[in-house]
């Protein structure tokens, strides 16, 4: 495994959220990278919790995408529509589950991860937790978004990138124990 990759993946996550470099790191190297007849390559569990300006935001790295073999990893047809049901936010519970299902199905997120010049892309999701709450009731907002961290993009792709991050950016909602998920399109705060 090539240090430089790693130095590009944590540098690509600098857009969006100031990561624990160290911490990050040290579950990249763990990981591993996925090997060229894998898709992906989960990480192990890790979480990095920042406070500002009200925010509790949470980044976790969930997973390394080879962009080598993002085209035949892409769902189309009857596989994208039985994929899309299942995975719908109405019923799914993870949200990594939802991100990922929605990266395969975007064909212009996937031309970009198949079109990059690094071989890898890092997926996180960013949790944003508005602490001082919000409505008559004083509840605590919470938005979940991917994190889609590709090294080296043009302001093109770069913006497919971020156009995708928002429209896939989920408010968590609903009463202890019965948890909903809702898309929002609103702007994170990092961006």
């Amino acid at each position: 495994m090539k240090n430089n990759y790693i130095d590009d993946l944590i540098h690509s996550v600098s857009r969006v959220v100031k990561p624990n470099v160290p911490l990050l790191k040290d579950v990249l190297v763990i990981g591993g990278m996925p090997d060229k007849t894998q898709n992906l390559q989960y990480l192990s569990y890790n979480r990095d919790t920042t406070l500002a300006k009200g925010l509790s935001c949470e980044f976790s790295a969930v997973a390394v995408i080879n962009n080598r073999r993002a085209s035949e990893w892409q769902l189309s047809g009857y596989q994208k529509q039985v994929s899309r049901w299942v995975f719908s936010s109405r019923w799914a519970r993870n949200p990594l589950d939802l991100f990922l299902n929605n990266l395969r199905c975007n064909p212009s997120v996937i031309s970009v991860l198949a079109g990059a010049a690094s071989h890898f892309t890092l997926l996180g999701i960013l949790t944003e937790t508005d602490l001082q709450g919000s409505g008559p009731t004083n509840r605590r907002a919470q938005y979940i978004c991917p994190i889609v961290a590709v090294p080296g993009l043009g302001v093109n792709a770069l913006q497919t990138i971020q156009a995708f991050e928002s429209a896939n950016q989920i408010m968590k909602s609903g009463i202890i124990g019965l948890q909903f998920y809702r898309k929002t399109s609103r702007q994170m705060a990092g961006t």
